[in-house]
């Protein structure tokens, strides 16, 4: 009887795809938006804009925007000098130009906690153990 263990192990089975995983990483930033766009359209926006002042922003374009903050773990000034250094991404979110760091803590102080946990939990939820 063969014994079980790592001597037996068909390794070929367990090498990991290195292009495709490279390619994951440098694009892992774009898949992201793309769904959390998507989720984030599909969902009704958290606020209506005031008559009174500036243009605002787009509601679920500064969604999206916060959502990623939260993935990224970043800071409001870190999350405005990212959106500064890769504009693509910026027009990827849906904005024209970036937001200051104000202004997207006041939108993130503006929105619900309970939509941004309702989105980032359905956003996480495929790459969570056991989901």
């Amino acid at each position: 009887m063969p014994r079980k263990g790592r001597r037996n192990r068909d390794w070929q089975r367990y090498e990991r795809d290195w292009k495709g995983y490279e390619r994951y990483r440098r694009d892992e930033v774009n898949l992201y938006l793309a769904k959390a766009k998507s989720l984030v359209d599909s969902n009704p926006a958290p606020w209506t804009p005031g008559k009174l002042g500036q243009p605002p922003y787009p509601a679920k374009a500064m969604v999206i925007l916060l959502l990623l903050k939260t993935w990224l773990d970043m800071d409001y000034r870190s999350v405005s000098a990212y959106l500064r250094a890769f504009p693509e991404q910026r027009a990827k979110i849906g904005l024209k130009k970036t937001p200051s760091h104000t202004t997207i803590r006041n939108h993130m102080l503006r929105l619900p906690e309970t939509y941004l946990r309702r989105l980032n939990t359905r956003l996480t939820k495929p790459y969570q153990k056991g989901g």
